[in-house]
């Protein structure tokens, strides 16, 4: 064999030599910043089902924790959304009531506007999403529960033309929001009457009825809006401050429900968390490569790598001088 042929046979075999060890400082360069195997098959050899198992684990307990942080982040709205409309509603039957009892009018209709400005706020706020999910209307995510202000005062008015008296009215009002086949379920309220998700909180129930019937009717108060009925002293007006209040303590109630939800995901949420520890260490054991390792081998295989460049250019003077002669 002359000297170019030896000399081509050394080029290949370095030339081969560096493909190895690009491979080598890929895989070491994976090892380095994932903390794992590179070839798990190889490493793990006939253990690689176990490892398989573990990670299906651990993705389906990542899955059980994103779907547990959505649960909160819909249970923490609702949350903040009673408690917004006890904030909405706190003093306005008190308030009613002073001035009620010095027959001050204009003070009256300014508690009447203040009621009609909280239940277009508390409506809003019933109306709240999360992403494209309205959260008060069941399983009727796409629609929400409720029109607005105007469209129960005008059924509530229409109620005022047709009543025969103070009594008939009242009578007709108290109907129209606790009768299940009444205004309030059957045509204002737009959600389901039942919800699939365990967390919903139903703006159909009786709490928000009450709410809703207190406001209204202090709303329609004011003597601006022409409703004899409503004023103070009759039937109408007397039932809704007490059904507002009564209303406040059933948002308390519907809120501990929320609070008591919140907690129990919280717990899940502890115990997802500590299962996730145990099984990443668990398959850290099996696929996992020491990270300071792995970086070790990378600059000796850099530095092996930079060798074969320099003996690869040498080879290649050497070859062309051969030639030359």
């Amino acid at each position: 064999m002359n000297s170019l042929s030896l000399n081509g046979f050394l080029n290949a075999s370095v030339l081969n030599s560096v493909s190895t060890l690009k491979d080598r400082i890929a895989a070491s360069a994976q090892e380095a910043t994932s903390g794992l195997q590179s070839d798990l098959v190889g490493h793990l050899k006939g253990r690689i089902d176990q490892a398989l198992l573990s990670d299906q684990a651990i993705k389906e307990n990542t899955a059980e924790q994103a779907r547990i942080d959505l649960r909160n982040i819909r249970l923490d709205i609702t949350d903040n959304t009673l408690t917004s409309l006890r904030d909405l509603t706190e003093g306005l039957t008190l308030e009613m009531q002073s001035a009620m009892g010095v027959s001050d009018q204009p003070r009256q209709n300014a508690v009447a506007t203040e009621a009609k400005e909280a239940l277009t706020e508390a409506l809003s706020r019933l109306n709240v999403r999360h992403g494209e999910r309205f959260l008060f209307s069941g399983d009727a995510t796409a629609t929400p529960p409720f029109a607005d202000a105007d469209a129960l005062l005008l059924d509530l008015t229409n109620i005022g033309i047709t009543a025969t008296d103070e009594a008939d009215f009242a009578a007709q009002v108290q109907a129209y929001f606790d009768d299940p086949v009444g205004g309030f379920q059957t045509t204002f309220y737009q959600g389901t009457q039942t919800a699939s998700d365990p967390d919903a909180v139903l703006a159909n129930q009786a709490g928000f009825a009450e709410m809703f019937q207190g406001l209204a009717i202090l709303a329609l108060s004011n003597t601006s809006e022409n409703q004899p009925f409503a004023r103070a002293g009759t039937p109408a007006l007397d039932q809704a401050l007490s059904r507002l209040e009564g209303a406040r303590t059933a948002l308390v109630d519907i809120q501990a429900g929320v609070g008591i939800r919140q907690t129990s995901l919280q717990d899940q949420q502890a115990v997802l968390s500590r299962e996730e520890t145990l099984l990443a260490a668990a398959f850290l054991d099996l696929a996992g490569k020491d990270q300071y390792e792995a970086a070790t081998e990378l600059r000796e295989l850099e530095a092996n790598l930079e060798a074969s460049y320099l003996l690869t250019s040498r080879l290649s003077n050497l070859s062309l001088l051969n030639y030359l002669r």
